[in-house]
């Protein structure tokens, strides 16, 4: 944890990080658009050989590495892996089992992202690829979307 708090305090390690997330019109989401994992989230390098998934050290900066340290996991009430904004609506700390059980609500929900057939690391190599090319690409499929299941209102 120590070498994750020097790379936080490190303006260089922080606009790296921050060249890989763009914003999209008509989401609230940051996007990643740099490496992605098995899962679908992103990779973030923040040292010679040390990878961390990359919304951990966003949330590392917002709220400092001991609160990382004592957070059992990350959840993103946005079911959007790629999102690297920490806020209450989008990557939050929780726990494995409340994790689990918001994304078992979610999963049912029309239209929602957990049940889509690419799963989630295609899904997010798709829209990383768009987001890279040109966001826009995300904000026109985010807004088809809408048009075919209507707006989902947050559970929380």
């Amino acid at each position: 944890m120590a070498l994750l708090g020097v790379a936080v305090a490190d303006a260089d390690t922080v606009a790296r990080r921050e060249r890989k997330i763009v914003r999209v019109a008509g989401s609230e989401c940051w996007w990643w658009t740099g490496a992605i994992s098995g899962k679908g989230h992103g990779r973030f390098w923040f040292a010679t050989s040390r990878v961390i998934v990359a919304h951990r050290f966003g949330f590392a900066q917002v709220h400092g590495v001991e609160a990382l340290a004592a957070t059992e996991v990350l959840g993103h009430r946005c079911d959007n892996p790629l999102c690297q904004r920490v806020h209450p609506e989008h990557v939050v700390a929780s726990t494995y089992v409340e994790n689990r059980r918001e994304w078992a609500i979610r999963r049912a929900l029309t239209g929602s992202p957990l049940v889509d057939p690419r799963g989630a690391r295609r899904r997010a190599l798709e829209l990383r690829d768009m987001a890279r090319e040109d966001p826009q690409l995300v904000a026109a499929g985010l807004r088809r979307l809408r048009r075919i299941f209507g707006e989902q209102l947050p559970l929380w």
